[in-house]
């Protein structure tokens, strides 16, 4: 893991499976959007309020884990990364552990969708956060 956009997404990762608010937050740049639910035929095409703030973001995606996966570990497989100056698309394959065994094969993938963009200070940061990837289109 050289490459310093998988070791965000990495430190993303592993933040969300500790419950790790502030370490989560270094992950997100001040203007991030993290997809928490998928988009309905009744909801606007936006996955967040315009308006939102990257403490929402965080706090969106630490209720979407203690909903949705909280016997879960968050796992990473494969990624790849399409990087284009100062922005990366990453498509990643997630994968959900059970913490009773953490050391069992992974029993549920998603495909995640990232955007990172590097700041003013040459961080990664990620802007865009769907962990529903390619199937949010399921939902429209």
């Amino acid at each position: 893991m050289n490459n310093p956009i998988s070791h965000v997404l990495q430190q993303l990762h592993d933040a969300v499976n500790r419950g790790d608010q502030n370490a989560l937050s270094q992950c997100y740049a001040s203007d991030a959007k993290v997809v928490a639910t998928p988009m309905s035929s009744s909801t606007q095409n936006q996955t967040t309020d315009e308006h939102a703030t990257q403490r929402d973001c965080v706090n969106a995606l630490l209720k979407f884990q203690k909903k949705f996966m909280p016997e879960h570990f968050v796992t990473t497989g494969d990624e790849r990364v399409i990087q284009a100056g100062d922005v990366a698309l990453v498509i990643a394959k997630l994968y959900l552990v059970p913490k009773a065994t953490p050391n069992a094969l992974p029993c549920e993938g998603k495909r995640a969708v990232y955007v990172l963009q590097k700041d003013a200070s040459g961080e990664w940061r990620c802007i865009i956060d769907n962990f529903f990837g390619t199937d949010l289109l399921d939902f429209a």
